[in-house]
């Protein structure tokens, strides 16, 4: 079988990442040259350089003209590891990490409709019924609700804006929010869903808001519940 090549620039750029993570190499550290790397992954300099130039283009690593290779400074690892050291020295307050996920979801409906994607819609039903199988069984249904968000990224076709969503998605999960829904509310919640797969398929924007920005609202409510309780407390 005839290896593509593009597929031969995505091999060299896996390997290249997983050089620099075997060597433990900081961003700024000269890497191997293009001349190196040609010997090393036994391809053309061809692919090599276009290996590069895709994970340049995310700041895995810098090319200098003239100056060799060097780790780049904005890997989304980096990003990840920067907001893990944040939240161990100073926390996060929870109603700013609500207010992040509501921008994201709000931006990524935004980009489906004015962009006129169309949606995977037998996923998103496929996902949801799912959920609502595990709300009737009295499962645990945070991973299909998970899941469910999580498409909702991936449907805007937009890999950085995909990837930089699952980073903060990261960070919100360091940070232990136990919302308990009664059944009724997870139903809702299943309801929910389905009026935004609607939505997102009649391309109504404003509609496609208003149902992200209330589908949140029991975050934001249970976030008020616990500022108040912290409040009532310092005040004793």
């Amino acid at each position: 079988m005839v290896i593509k090549k593009t597929s031969l620039v995505e091999i060299a750029a896996e390997r290249i990442k997983q050089n620099i993570i075997e060597n433990n190499l900081r961003p700024g550290d000269r890497f191997l040259s293009e001349k190196e790397l040609t010997r090393q992954l036994e391809v053309s300099r061809t692919v090599v350089r276009e290996a590069l130039r895709s994970l340049s283009s995310i700041g895995i690593v810098e090319v200098r003209k003239g100056g060799g290779v060097y780790v780049g400074h904005s890997s989304f690892d980096s990003i990840k590891n920067i907001l893990e050291h944040h939240h161990a020295l100073h926390g996060v307050k929870l109603r700013e990490l609500a207010d992040i996920r509501k921008v994201i979801e709000l931006g990524a409906v935004r980009l489906i409709i004015e962009n006129d994607l169309q949606i995977d819609r037998a996923c998103f039903e496929e996902i949801n019924g799912r959920y609502h199988e595990a709300i009737l069984a009295g499962k645990d249904t945070k991973k299909y609700d998970q899941q469910f968000h999580q498409q909702l990224m991936k449907e805007t076709g937009n890999d950085t804006f995909y990837n930089f969503a699952e980073v903060i998605q990261e960070y919100f999960s360091l940070v232990k929010i136990d919302l308990v829904q009664s059944r009724d509310s997870l139903i809702k919640s299943y309801e929910e869903h389905e009026d935004i797969i609607a939505a997102l398929v009649q391309k109504d924007l404003v509609r496609a808001h208003s149902l992200i920005a209330e589908h949140l609202e029991p975050v934001f409510t249970f976030i008020r519940q616990v500022e108040e309780a912290r409040d009532d407390g310092t005040h004793q």
